[in-house]
């Protein structure tokens, strides 16, 4: 049995998922707990390749690309995640299993093949699933601090939903966030909402984590 815990923040792009999962490493941290980090697309195996956008890897087919993330997963697992969940620490993932297998349903992938790749790995203590309109998120890209552009597939352009890459990411963002509200509120995950306040989002983030590591803090001084 491992001392340490896993806790996952799941959502879509630009939702707000590695800025709170700093604020929360930061306040456990400062609780005296001792915390790690991973995520989708982070290992040094493959991490960079995943995270580059490059169009040829997203054109692959269903079951190379669901390899390509699971891989990715595995190698953080084997190198990071039980080795410090071993060692007692709170383990912070952005993002785990959830995310690759909505995508992957989306575009008609084997729901049970993808499943089986990630079967045997931990599971994670706690879930927050992170939450935000479709035209919040567009926002967030067009008009955030830094200057980005739609990707094609966070637009879900490969679904034909729309010669537009704006009404494709409306649509495909509409869907995906549908997706993940069903997952969640089947397997009694909380969803928090990201429009409001950072302060107000990050203590709903920390009520729902407080249960999970209490036996883990050190007190107030």
């Amino acid at each position: 049995m491992v001392d340490g815990r896993l806790i996952v923040i799941e959502g879509p792009d630009h939702v707000g998922r590695s800025l709170h999962v700093r604020l929360l490493a930061n306040h456990l941290e400062a609780r005296g707990v001792a915390v790690t980090t991973a995520g989708l697309a982070r290992s040094p195996l493959l991490g960079e390749n995943l995270k580059s956008q490059n169009p040829s890897l997203h054109a692959l087919d269903s079951r190379t690309r669901s390899l390509l993330y699971a891989t990715d997963l595995h190698d953080q697992l084997i190198h990071v995640v039980n080795p410090a969940l071993e060692a007692g620490f709170v383990v912070l993932s952005d993002r785990y299993t959830m995310t690759p297998i909505i995508r992957e349903r989306m575009r008609g992938g084997d729901q049970g093949w993808i499943q089986n790749l990630y079967a045997g790995i931990p599971q994670p203590d706690l879930t927050v699933v992170l939450s935000a309109g479709p035209r919040r998120l567009l926002n967030r890209i067009l008009f955030g601090e830094e200057l980005q552009t739609l990707n094609d597939f966070e637009a879900g352009m490969d679904l034909n939903l729309s010669p537009s890459v704006t009404t494709s990411f409306l649509a495909y963002q509409k869907t995906l966030r549908e997706m993940f509200t069903a997952e969640a509120e089947a397997a009694g995950h909380p969803i928090i909402r990201t429009r409001y306040d950072v302060r107000d989002v990050h203590r709903s983030i920390w009520d729902v984590t407080v249960p999970v590591v209490e036996h883990m803090l050190q007190p107030l001084v």
